[in-house]
């Protein structure tokens, strides 16, 4: 838990220091129609050692005067001596509408496969309320608060299937007008076995090259507090990658 602390403070630090800052700011650019990336990370080795890596991830937004829908993939796999040692897959779509300028109706669905966490599948759908907190040039804060169910067919012992929360925070802070660092907390809570609650952490940072390609560093800390039988609590994950990004000439309505 002392890493999903270390996040938060990097999360409400950057709130302090604009609130000492008395000028307002100057009014924020909408954001594109639409955007969409684009990601890919290879690495192989051979000789005195043979490995294969190979990763992928993809993220896209449409934006309406009241409706945005986010999406994103990503996977990865590696291989030793043609032999698996890591492979996880990952997809969500999240559809917001708009109540005022801070509140929306927020539903979401998560689907991943990880085996070697010990999940055959899990499904999250959840609904609940977004957030957002913090609209500045300079960063900008959203929650999420919602509601789910959570299925599990993990690849030793039965199916669960259990009512739990979504909890999260997620913050961009622009560098220049080339390269940004996001921020994400995420926590599950189950309301069914209170031990059994996860939390995710994740860090990443992009850098623009030119207009379409930027390169893309990312941190991923996922803990299970009541994992799968013999089967690790804390999970990382580090990827590197090239991004092939895409956007509207059209601004979003506001």
């Amino acid at each position: 838990m002392r890493r999903l602390a270390l996040f938060a403070i990097s999360l409400i630090i950057p709130l302090g220091a604009r609130a000492q800052t008395p000028a307002p700011a100057a009014p924020k650019e909408p954001p594109p129609l639409w955007d969409t990336q684009v990601g890919a990370s290879f690495v192989d080795t051979s000789g005195n050692s043979d490995t294969t890596t190979l990763g992928a991830d993809f993220a896209l937004h449409r934006r309406w005067p009241v409706w945005m829908i986010e999406s994103s993939a990503n996977a990865v796999r590696t291989t030793a001596s043609d032999v698996k040692t890591a492979e996880r897959y990952l997809g969500t779509v999240r559809a917001q509408r708009k109540l005022t300028d801070i509140v929306s109706l927020s539903v979401g669905e998560r689907a991943e496969r990880d085996q070697f966490a010990g999940i055959d599948f899990r499904s999250i759908l959840d609904a609940g309320l977004g957030w957002a907190l913090v609209r500045q040039q300079s960063w900008t804060l959203d929650g999420v608060s919602a509601l789910a169910w959570n299925h599990e067919s993990p690849i030793v012992g039965p199916d669960r299937d259990d009512p739990v929360g979504l909890f999260q925070l997620s913050s961009r802070t622009p560098f220049g007008a080339s390269a940004d660092s996001t921020q994400r907390i995420t926590v599950y809570p189950d309301f069914r076995d209170r031990s059994a609650y996860r939390a995710e952490a994740e860090l990443a940072a992009e850098a623009a090259m030119n207009n379409r390609l930027a390169l893309k560093i990312a941190y991923i800390w996922r803990f299970s507090n009541a994992p799968v039988d013999s089967f690790k609590k804390n999970d990382h994950l580090t990827t590197a990658s090239v991004v092939l990004r895409w956007k509207s000439d059209q601004l979003a309505p506001m």
